[in-house]
């Protein structure tokens, strides 16, 4: 048992700018590389504010279509057609080593664009994705994009010709979930439940997750609850779970500190643990479904649910039985940040 500090979870939204016009001071004061006057430019009006672009992208054998960024007239709009080229720059993926380029074979888009006669912008492009469960969702993979041309007189606006789209991989039970229930602990009548708790489910494959909470300032797997009334966790204790895509069942459960496939945390080590098929940890700790549960994802609703019964077991300390029983309902309430 630990004692934790736990802190509110904040969401950070971010938005796309707008496209640039005639009345652009940025523009008119050459900030972008080009002269104004006769010149005249275009450019990806999102690279003002930053020089990327993140998608979240659901892991599915099944083709997504994701909208990639506008192109942007900057000077008066014209009377006829202007025809963009876009290139694949990779250099812009490879300078920063916490991005993996993404392979051509995993996505299509159109390199060749216009901005109709009359218009500032051309219509967000799309980016296909036809298989993303090929994608490992432990890495953040990127296109690099660069304005190599445009025809009709207007030139490329040099300092906001680039732009990294970054793309992370998630499944469709990945989130923000509120957790209320109950819960029990067969040892110890001072330990009762923290409800309501706040998970985070992330991404391990396109149907696996790890349950994550706020333990001490760090996102792990844990598992928290109240000793008389303070805030504790159990060491080396914390879940990993599969989910049938086609069902939605849960179909593995087990304690992510007994899979010496996970990485450490500040919870455990489970490199220590006994892996297949108990993945108990060093502890002894071990997490299994009860099978009265209905132990499934429901996204026909408002808002995702899954309603879950689970024990974990401790043969150390409760000889026969389950240690722990919990009976819970996770309500999904957003993306993970």
């Amino acid at each position: 048992m630990k004692k934790i500090l736990v802190s509110a979870l904040s969401v950070i939204a971010l938005a796309v700018l707008g496209t640039g016009c005639l009345k652009d001071k940025d523009f008119e004061d050459q900030r972008y590389g080009t002269v104004v006057g006769d010149a005249r430019a275009v450019s990806f009006p999102q690279s003002r504010s930053a020089n990327s672009i993140t998608y979240g992208v659901v892991s599915s054998i099944t083709s997504q279509d994701i909208q990639g960024p506008i192109i942007a007239i900057e000077g008066p709009t014209q009377s006829s057609d202007v025809n963009v080229t876009l290139q694949v720059n990779d250099a812009l993926v490879t300078a920063d080593p916490t991005l993996t380029v993404l392979p051509a074979s995993e996505y299509t888009l159109d390199l060749t664009r216009t901005i109709p006669a009359g218009a500032v912008y051309d219509s967000a492009f799309m980016i296909t994705l036809p298989n993303s469960s090929n994608l490992d969702p432990n890495l953040i993979y990127a296109i690099g994009l660069t304005i190599a041309s445009a025809d009709n007189g207007f030139s490329v606006a040099s300092n906001m010709r680039n732009l990294v789209l970054k793309f992370t991989v998630k499944n469709k039970y990945d989130g923000v979930y509120t957790i209320t229930g109950t819960y029990v602990d067969n040892s110890n009548a001072n330990f009762s439940g923290r409800y309501p708790l706040e998970y985070r489910l992330v991404t391990t494959g396109p149907a696996s997750v790890d349950v994550q909470l706020l333990v001490n300032g760090s996102w792990d797997p844990a598992y928290l609850f109240s000793n008389n009334g303070a805030g504790s966790f159990y060491g080396s204790y914390g879940l990993t779970m599969t989910f049938d895509p086609t069902t939605d069942d849960i179909i593995d459960l087990h304690n992510y500190y007994g899979d010496p496939s996970k990485a450490i945390t500040a919870v455990g080590n489970p490199s220590l643990g006994s892996g297949a098929p108990n993945f108990a940890s060093s502890n002894g700790r071990r997490a299994v479904l009860d099978p009265t549960g209905l132990n499934n994802w429901d996204g026909s609703g408002a808002t995702p649910i899954i309603t879950i019964k689970h024990f974990m077991l401790q043969p150390s300390v409760v000889p026969v039985g389950p240690r722990v029983e919990l009976d819970e309902v996770w309500e999904y309430t957003g993306p993970r940040p």
